[in-house]
């Protein structure tokens, strides 16, 4: 009996795009051997890329499926030697291109693990800025258990590079009430400084102290140089940056514009209520008024005044109603009255158009 094969599965699930000026990989957590008993011992993960692939190496690794067999060939499992021998070609033929670019140890593959993915970032500036950029990028990667056994080599993915737009230019950024708006110039060139197209724009936001920003606050790419943002909180200071992306390929973002921000306080005050009547009732004056719409509304302020004097405050806090009864009256007297909004952090509105009652 031939010994059993010791070595992780190969990695069959291996995809490849471009973020920006990196290519991302992502691929299932190698957890299986090659006889189908769990992998618990994994000490490395090998990424290998080959630049500008000759077509060989770039197919798809061929299957048992893929391969028929010759005329006469009668022999038992003939079609998985001829597949062993495929595969071992293949990889011979990916080695001898690629280089490996780097060797994840156990700490740097759960660094990069996502649940039950591994995703691996590899930069492409020093690529891109070269006198010609490549025209493909070939990547594969191998599992390596404690003991050294290896894994066949991965599927190959493959993705074609491109040059990012270089970074767009933050001219203001302004805040007003429930929004703060972004507005920017775009890139006069790529990341190589050539002139270039520019498909859209995401905006980002962090929140101070916070230092990484999170996912756009678009999802997909804008075509215009303003953003407004309405989902920003009161009360902190968020700084902004802008990526333009490329035509047709939204994920290939260029490099951030130089951020700028801007502290964002609830100076607003809410709307004055725009009519209120007053109405005497015998030994009391009812007052009636039109509501306010403002989404952090606290209430009402009624101010009260006799004839000619100065205004003093009625209710002590804040009224969520729209009517008011003043039991505080005099017979035979002229009062004035005026309601003022208030938020819910102080800012109070104009005063509202002076109401006059006579009592009886």
């Amino acid at each position: 009996m031939p010994p059993l094969p010791r070595g992780p599965a190969a990695v069959s699930d291996l995809a490849v795009e471009q973020e920006g000026a990196e290519a991302v990989l992502t691929f299932s957590y190698p957890d299986r051997l090659m006889n189908g008993d769990p992998l618990r011992d994994v000490a490395s993960i090998e990424i290998y890329r080959a630049v500008d692939p000759s077509p060989a190496i770039a197919a798809r690794r061929p299957t048992a499926a893929r391969a028929p067999a010759p005329a006469g060939d009668e022999a038992p499992a003939s079609a998985a030697r001829r597949e062993a021998a495929n595969v071992r070609l293949a990889e011979a033929a990916f080695f001898r291109e690629a280089k490996r670019v780097d060797s994840l140890a156990v700490a740097a593959i759960a660094e990069r693990t996502r649940g039950a993915t591994v995703v691996y970032r590899d930069p492409l500036y020093s690529l891109l800025s070269a006198g010609k950029p490549p025209g493909s990028l070939a990547y594969a990667v191998v599992s390596v258990r404690r003991g050294g056994e290896r894994s066949p080599l991965s599927n190959i993915g493959t993705v074609s590079p491109d040059v990012p737009p270089g970074p767009p230019t933050i001219l203001a950024v302004t805040p007003e009430e429930g929004r703060i708006c972004i507005e920017w110039v775009p890139p006069q060139t790529d990341l190589l400084g050539r002139t270039g197209s520019v498909g859209g724009y995401r905006v980002y936001r962090r929140t101070l102290p916070e230092e990484e920003y999170g996912a756009p606050l678009n999802g997909d790419p804008i075509d215009g140089t303003v953003f407004v943002d309405t989902a920003a909180p009161y009360g902190g200071s968020h700084v902004y940056t802008v990526r333009a992306t490329l035509p047709g390929k939204p994920r290939v973002e260029g490099v951030p514009a130089l951020e700028a921000g801007t502290e964002y306080r609830d100076i607003f005050a809410p709307p004055a209520p725009t009519r209120v009547d007053a109405l005497p009732e015998g030994n009391a004056v009812r007052l009636v008024w039109e509501p306010v719409v403002a989404p952090d509304l606290a209430g009402y302020v009624v101010f009260r005044a006799e004839a000619e004097g100065s205004a003093v405050r009625l209710t002590e806090k804040p009224i969520s109603d729209t009517f008011f009864t003043d039991s505080g009256v005099q017979p035979g007297r002229l009062y004035r009255y005026i309601v003022v909004a208030v938020d819910l952090v102080g800012n109070a509105s104009p005063a509202s158009p002076e109401a006059v009652a006579e009592t009886l």
